[in-house]
């Protein structure tokens, strides 16, 4: 790294003259060949396969698949209105191999063959997309399930592919007008209740979407033109059981107990719209032209009542055997700020399950958790056909988005800290759903609860905490490619090759502090009662057994000036802004295969990619006392080369069976925040870190936590090898085995950095002075700094089985219904230190989908079940940052029935009628064993009445 003052950089997309000649050229007389994805996954031998929502499109489906070179999965658009989903995820989760995580009850991201997010590359219209998070993964309910034809998920690359993930590539397609051969118009209106009542004053449990598509041809049908608009107005409820921690082995009883509480309920409202236009040109057979455009905007607002229950202090938990009711003594240790004690518990299997605590100083939340994001994309594809066996090909785009969060929090309670009434209060574990608590104060009087700082967290003056950050994320990208097909080659039919350049930056500003009472008053100092027009009654907890608390408009009281804003200066927050800027070329050829082995066709393609990236961060490092005038804007980064040759074959080995090998190198690229350049840094004057190694113990009193700006991608070499037997068009069973051998990856470490340089580096001064020894860190000047480091060593193999059977196979009595299936089973293992292994992040062991239909006579019937096991799932903590934490597995049930009339004045109409999550499974999460709950979020069920209407 080096140190220096700047400002933070922006990439621009960079052209040599030539190369914006031949774009130019190739723009003014040249067809998209992104845009023709039929034609062109028909001359790559790459056939999606299509889950339809009527039996027609499975028989298609299973067609497509058989055909294929590639191992691809695909969903419709139709699918996406039929199937009983709100959002495109919750289809694409169906596929084989394929499981959703949910965040605030929506399934917002994917893991694919047990790889979280961040290892899927995702997509639109074959071209990599900006994320609204601060990594890589994209949060797939930003793009409106109306207004995306398709969704194709590559499990295997192919060297035609600029963007590749480890897991897979996901790319979503938008409609292209030409190929519909005349005019559409599309309408559609979903009404949406939560079986919950809203949580919260001033909030709805109902919501609407609706979405109008315009589709046309002009000029001979050599001009396509498709506009579509959408717009969801989805709520949520959420009912949520969260504990601080527990302490096992208190007072050496071998129990474990939990450290504190904090339930809340919350309501939250998912306002989007969408806009796609898409032009189309193809004025012969030669020249083919397309640019689309999509825009979205996302705002989302979650109201969050919540009560905090300090318990057990694991501070003050000295091992002894001195502990209430079951232990030998009667001295208790204090617990929080020396006022709370454990009266008596009651323990069952090692778990604490019933325990009084007195002392206790409630803290009450009102919280505001606002997102507003805006994504734009924009690409021009060229496509020129310069012979018969020539094709030239043009691609530009760009992509941006804009995000900003609110993120308010504040405080309230019987008194400031150390003043104020203390409860008692009972807490009862009620297994996997969380505690109910008994508690002897009532915490919906306004006269009795104020607004303060009740546990002293901001030195008896903060009442609240406030973080307002903005993400901007802005890719371009320039691709130029070139394809020469072959008319009697015995081996292959096409060779093509081409560059594609892709120029990202990505940063973030944090900007945080806390927030202090303006027109503190009377009764109680630094305190002051809710303003009357700021009161929305009360609350209901009675889910965990509580009357309920106060509830006011915490927004509109930060608006108007009730709250006075003091930003936070301390190095970990300081450290919160960054940028990243990376460049990736990629250069590319591949042929495809098409020939004869022991005279059964064998089809494929094989190719290499050479990929050059270079990478550049930017932020701030300072020291846990500095000022904030102290502190350095410091700069690093890397540049490297990899080699990704690729290989897909597909073999007709008997009539109606394919025998499927392919083998690859991938990467996935680390998160832009863990590459950020930024690191607060502190010094001990007892070791901060002691390490034995073969060289003896080494004692350091420096410290530090940051990114990685050298941070290089997860790599791998996968294999997958599937056979697969199908019953004419009809059916199909197919059985698939993958492994990914892990050559590099991302995890959390320590390692050393050198603080030697006094003029960037201080020795704390609050650990300096008069009469005191020496600081070793004065001379000691190598330090511990945690981070991320590459890793290597490590694999994920597994197993894959699916199948679709219709009815009619077995007997006519059942023609009309259907049977889909598939089932996963995952296993990894990667050891960063040698001797311990840890899980990856989206890996459940098990997957496993079931769909059951009926269609017929224009009536449609489905019920489908997702199941996934536990797995490390990426989820927001309270700061709105991901945080890795254990997820308990899920089962999903979701139904529809639809009826679509076939004839008369009513044709092409459909009424539907959907509910999601119909057993209301809840979202859960763990801490070492599921018996230590972490949070239980119950979201209720949710049901759709719908109508659509073509013409």
């Amino acid at each position: 790294m080096k140190t220096g003052h700047g400002t933070f950089r922006r990439a621009t997309l960079l052209c040599s003259g030539a190369g914006i000649a031949l774009v130019t050229s190739l723009a003014l007389s040249a067809p998209v060949m992104a845009q023709d994805t039929a034609a062109k996954q028909a001359d790559d031998g790459v056939t999606e396969v299509v889950v339809s929502g009527i039996r027609r499109g499975i028989q298609d489906a299973i067609s497509a698949k058989r055909n294929s070179t590639s191992i691809v999965e695909a969903v419709s658009a139709e699918d996406i209105g039929k199937l009983p989903d709100q959002s495109i995820a919750e289809s694409i989760a169906r596929l084989p191999g394929i499981a959703a995580q949910r965040t605030n009850g929506r399934a917002q991201s994917l893991s694919v063959r047990g790889l979280g997010p961040d290892f899927t590359v995702t997509t639109l219209n074959g071209r990599e997309q900006v994320s609204t998070n601060d990594g890589r993964g994209v949060e797939f309910d930003q793009y409106p399930s109306e207004l995306i034809s398709q969704v194709l998920v590559y499990k295997t690359p192919n060297a035609s592919m600029p963007t590749q993930g480890i897991a897979g590539t996901a790319d979503l397609r938008t409609v292209r007008p030409l190929s519909f051969g005349k005019q559409v118009v599309a309408l559609n209106y979903r009404r949406e209740q939560n079986s919950n009542d809203a949580f919260i004053g001033g909030s709805s449990n109902t919501g609407n979407r609706y979405a109008v598509t315009y589709i046309d041809q002009f000029f001979n049908k050599t001009l396509g033109v498709a506009i579509g608009y959408a717009s969801t107005s989805s709520p949520s409820q959420l009912q949520k059981w969260e504990a601080w921690g527990y302490t096992r082995n208190f007072y050496g009883t071998n129990n474990t107990i939990i450290d504190g509480a904090k339930p809340e309920v919350a309501s939250s409202n998912l306002d989007r719209d969408g806009l796609m236009a898409v032009l189309e040109w193809k004025p012969n057979d030669r020249l083919h032209m397309t640019v689309d455009a999509y825009h979205s905007e996302f705002n989302e607002t979650q109201l969050r009542s919540r009560i905090e229950f300090p318990l057990f202090n694991p501070a003050n938990n000295t091992g002894s055997t001195a502990c209430p009711t079951g232990c030998a003594g009667a001295a208790v240790p204090p617990g929080w700020d020396g006022q709370t004690r454990l009266v008596s518990y009651t323990a069952s299997n090692g778990l604490v399950n019933s325990a009084t605590f007195s002392g206790i100083k409630t803290v009450l939340g009102n919280y505001v958790t606002q997102r507003e994001a805006t994504l734009d994309n924009i690409g021009w594809n060229t496509r020129y056909r310069l012979s018969d066996n020539w094709l030239l090909e043009a691609d530009l785009s760009h992509a941006k988005v804009d995000r900003t969060d609110l993120i308010l929090e504040t405080t309230a309670g019987t008194g400031l800290d150390g003043s104020g009434a203390l409860d008692t209060v009972t807490i009862k574990q009620s297994g996997q759903q969380g505690a109910t608590i008994t508690s002897a104060l009532d915490y919906t009087n306004y006269s009795t609860i104020f607004l303060t700082d009740p546990r002293g967290w901001g030195g008896g003056t903060q009442a609240g905490y406030l973080k307002n950050p903005t993400i901007v994320d802005e890719l371009d990208i320039i691709r130029l490619a070139a394809t020469r097909t072959f008319d009697n080659n015995p081996l292959f039919s096409k060779v093509s090759f081409g560059i594609n350049r892709t120029e990202r930056s990505k940063s973030k500003v944090g900007n945080e502090g806390t927030l202090t009472l303006s027109k503190a008053a009377t009764p109680v100092p630094m305190s002051m009662a809710v303003p009357e027009q700021y009161r929305r009654g009360t609350t209901a907890l009675d889910f965990i057994g509580i009357k309920g608390m106060i509830s006011y408009d915490a927004l509109g009281m930060y608006n108007d000036g009730v709250y006075t804003f003091r930003r936070n200066v301390a190095a970990n927050a300081i450290k919160n802004t960054w940028a990243v800027d990376e460049t990736v070329t990629t250069l590319y050829v591949m042929a495809d295969i098409n020939t004869e082995l022991l005279g059964k066709p064998l089809l494929g393609n094989i190719g290499v990619q050479q990929q050059h990236a270079e990478q550049t961060a930017t932020s701030i490092y300072t020291g846990g006392t500095v000022s904030p005038d102290k502190g350095q804007v410091i700069t690093g980064g890397t540049d490297y080369n990899d080699v990704l040759p690729s290989l897909n074959l597909s073999w007709e080995i008997f009539d109606n069976t394919q025998l499927r090998f392919a083998a690859a190198k991938t990467l996935s690229r680390p998160k832009m925040e863990d590459m950020s350049a930024g690191f607060s840094y502190d010094t001990c004057r007892n070791p901060c870190a002691t390490v034995t190694g073969t060289g003896g113990t080494t004692n350091y009193y420096w410290t530090a936590n940051g990114g990685n700006p050298a941070l290089e991608p997860w790599r791998a070499t996968s294999f997958d090898l599937s056979i697969e037997k199908y019953f004419g068009r009809k059916g199909y069973v197919a059985l698939a085995l993958f492994k990914k051998d892990l050559t590099s990856y991302v995890f959390d470490a320590r390692t050393t950095y050198d603080f030697s340089d006094t003029t960037k580096f201080a020795v704390n001064p609050n650990q300096l002075g008069a009469g005191l020894p020496a600081h070793p860190a004065q001379t000691n000047r190598v330090g511990i700094y945690s981070t991320k480091l590459n890793g290597d060593g490590g694999y994920i193999r597994g197993l894959e089985f699916s199948a679709s059977i219709p009815g009619e196979l077995i007997t006519p009595w059942l023609d009309g219904f259907g049977v889909i299936y598939s089932f996963t089973k995952n296993e990894s293992e990667i050891k960063p230190n040698g001797t311990t292994a840890i899980p990856i992040p989206g890996l459940s062991e098990k997957v496993e989908n079931t769909t059951v239909y009926y269609e017929k006579y224009g009536f449609s019937a489905r019920v489908s079940q997702r199941k996934r096991d536990d797995f490390l799932g990426e989820v927001p903590d309270y700061q709105n940052n991901a945080e890795l934490v254990m997820v308990k597995g899920e089962s999903i049930v979701d139904a529809q029935l639809s009826y679509t009339f076939q004839s008369g004045p009513l044709k092409d109409l459909s009424i539907l009628l959907q509910g999601n999550n119909l057993t209301n499974e809840p979202f859960m999460t763990y801490y070492s064993t599921p018996a230590e709950v972490r949070k239980y979020e119950d979201y209720g069920s949710s049901y759709i009445i719908g109508i659509n209407y073509k013409f």
